[in-house]
């Protein structure tokens, strides 16, 4: 059964809606290679949120300590951070210990060859985040985190009645969707093919709404508007379809503005939910009102730390990545604390969020720099530092790259742009441009200094 899981995962974007349907029944906590995880951690979410203030600590402290402990011995970035700082294992004995451990920066990680700062674990993963700031890392996946990784957002969508049985239509920036609208088992889910002609994709999406109860929409909030829009102005017949069938919208990547979500709330009749969540994995938080974030510890340690101006950064470490473990690691997004359970931080708002940023194709169609930059896997991250994006003329666009090597030999090769109707420029530069305040934006929209 094992084996026969695996070899559909591979294909399954080519598999038929109705068999995916049929194996999407199978429970996670009893799929292969994520159910021990995910039925423990299931089990720990509910657990976690009966425990007295002590109980919670030592029990943050315990999964802490496993991951700090296989990196001190195991990682040698962390072994000589610590021993540089002169921590020793037996310093680290209670949950008060931990704020004496280094907070360490994308910035520090990215100036670290791969190898220093990973573990060879069997199936990890290669993957690269960018981030709002455009400022690309490469580093190691370990599996273990999808049982844990989707506990968790089961247990957020739950708030919206979603179950993993649930179809929902995806709308992210892959550029692998074949025939505008392609079905995903693994996720039960349909992608949506964002860079197309909405009026294509919309074709044909409709006799598929109208044979499968479609009950949420999943993606970028930017996306999801633009397909807000386009039901309302240009395709009514899908709108009445999905207005009988539709239970919610989830947004995730993208900061939700409030114009984006009240446009989708209002079209499709649904309340919108949001999480805050990254590729490192180190923190998920499940939105309870606009711009307040419930974390879940259970995931990994979130923290919110003071910075010397008087902010407020929420450093995070992951409790599921023994590949390229990520220990009090600095998420750069600066929040306000909302409330607290004793020392261990509970709600939190979001003081600089991440509003959908995009550009403009040939055919004025808006593309999602999230989708676009952080949806594929682009080559050209592996060896540059900041990526950042500037259009002047319609159709058109720049690319500036800060290189991490001495050449960077036919740029235009290393960036995914299949299915862009857009015209590409490619310009190295030796540091990123940062708006008048210092910022270092994805979308240069201001004078470059």
């Amino acid at each position: 059964m094992a084996s026969f899981l695996n070899y559909l995962k591979k294909s399954s974007l080519n598999l038929p809606i109705p068999l995916g349907q049929l194996l999407a029944q199978i429970p996670y906590s009893f799929r292969p290679g994520i159910g021990n995880v995910y039925r423990q951690q299931s089990r720990y979410i509910d657990e976690y949120a009966e425990y007295d203030i002590g109980k919670k600590e030592k029990y943050l402290f315990n999964e802490f300590y496993k991951v700090f402990k296989h990196a001190y011995l195991n990682v040698p970035f962390y072994r000589d951070l610590y021993r540089e700082n002169r921590i020793n294992l037996k310093d680290i004995r209670c949950f008060s210990d931990i704020e004496h451990i280094p907070i360490i920066r994308k910035s520090d990680l990215i100036n670290v060859p791969l190898k220093e700062r990973s573990f060879d674990l069997k199936n990890r993963m290669l993957v690269n985040t960018g981030g709002s700031s455009g400022k690309p890392l490469s580093f190691y996946m370990d599996p273990s985190r999808y049982g844990n990784e989707w506990a968790h957002i089961h247990k957020i969508w739950s708030v919206l009645e979603y179950t993993p049985t649930s179809l929902k239509v995806n709308f992210d920036g892959r550029s692998t969707v074949t025939d505008y609208i392609q079905y995903d088992f693994v996720r039960n889910s349909l992608r949506f093919d964002i860079y197309a002609d909405p009026f294509v994709v919309c074709r044909k999406l409709l006799p598929i709404s109208k044979r499968y109860k479609i009950e949420y929409l999943h993606g970028y909030p930017s996306a999801i508007f633009e397909f807000a829009l386009h039901c309302k102005a240009a395709a009514p017949e899908l709108l009445n379809v999905l207005l009988k069938t539709l239970k919610g919208v989830f947004l995730v990547s993208e900061f939700p503005s409030p114009n984006y979500r009240n446009t989708i709330e209002e079209v499709f009749r649904v309340k919108t939910q949001s999480f805050y969540g990254h590729t490192e994995t180190c923190v998920i938080a499940g939105e309870i009102s606009p711009n307040k974030y419930q974390v879940y510890q259970t995931y990994g340690l979130a923290e919110a730390v003071q910075q010397l101006d008087g902010t407020e950064h929420l450093v995070g470490t992951s409790f599921f990545n023994y590949a390229s473990p990520f220990i009090r690691y600095d998420t750069e997004d600066k929040i306000e604390t909302i409330k607290t359970d004793h020392r261990i931080l509970n709600i939190f708002g979001i003081t600089e969020g991440r509003i959908g940023e995009y550009i403009v194709d040939k055919n004025g169609k808006k593309i999602s720099l999230t989708g676009l930059i952080f949806g594929r896997h682009h080559k050209l991250f592996d060896i540059c530092k900041h990526i950042q994006v500037e259009q002047n003329e319609l159709g058109r666009a720049t690319i500036f790259y800060v290189a991490a090597v001495d050449s960077v030999i036919n740029p235009e090769q290393l960036f995914d742009s299949e299915n862009v109707q857009m015209d590409f420029t490619f310009v190295k530069i030796n540091e990123p441009y940062r708006t008048s305040s210092g910022k270092i934006k994805l979308l240069i929209t201001d004078n470059k200094c």
